[in-house]
């Protein structure tokens, strides 16, 4: 499998099951995308989701029509019971739709990855099934990286528009310019302390940008 973000605005999501899985899922996909959450019983917590529910208890041979009854772009359908025919029906059912699946009791043709993330950095984590915990190990020795690293990416922004207005400056010269800032500890030092505006006058410096402010 190929590692790929993918804006799911607009998108409906289907995720039949009502248990601990089906609400991480829920949790994870509600903050962008339309989801229907389908069970005869929600664990606590779903409440408290943004989405759909329907309290029904579907058989297998009615995995078309649900589906079928979905407003919107379905793009996702996740099944996550614990009735592995229930779940082969739908996942039947979800690809003769055009839909993706995404399985929590076998490989699907999604993965949903552990995320570690902080402001615009996102980095996913995935074992391939083979062992969440990892993933899960892994996503919580990462986070304080990505808080440290934060602020570098809103000064690279900001620099990078700078360095992309100077029609001297060839792509090669900017690409080295922004990584002698990456590359200097001073500029990450001053990033740590909060003092953007020092660290930012040391990035010119870096950078070999004169300054004009």
């Amino acid at each position: 499998m190929l590692p790929l973000f993918h804006d799911f605005e607009g998108r409906s999501v289907v995720i039949v099951g009502g248990g601990r899985v089906a609400l991480r899922k829920a949790r994870t996909f509600a903050t962008e995308a339309d989801v229907t959450v389908v069970a005869d019983a929600f664990v606590d917590g779903l409440d408290e989701v943004d989405c759909e529910r329907r309290r029904r208890r579907l058989e297998p041979d009615e995995a078309d029509e649900l589906l079928a009854s979905v407003e919107g772009d379905l793009f996702l359908v996740i099944p996550a019971t614990d009735d592995r025919t229930l779940n082969d029906a739908i996942a039947r059912a979800g690809r003769k739709a055009g839909a993706l699946v995404n399985r929590v009791d076998e490989r699907g043709d999604t993965v949903t990855p552990a995320r570690a993330e902080s402001g615009p950095l996102t980095v996913a984590i995935s074992t391939g099934g083979k062992s969440p915990a990892v993933a899960r190990h892994l996503r919580r020795e990462i986070e304080p990286l990505l808080d440290r690293t934060e602020p570098m990416v809103g000064l690279q922004a900001d620099l990078r528009d700078r360095l992309d207005d100077d029609p001297d400056l060839s792509a090669k010269q900017r690409r080295q310019a922004l990584r002698r800032i990456i590359d200097d500890d001073g500029v990450w030092r001053a990033l740590e302390d909060g003092r953007y505006d020092d660290a930012r006058g040391r990035a010119l410096e870096a950078a070999e940008i004169a300054s004009t402010e």
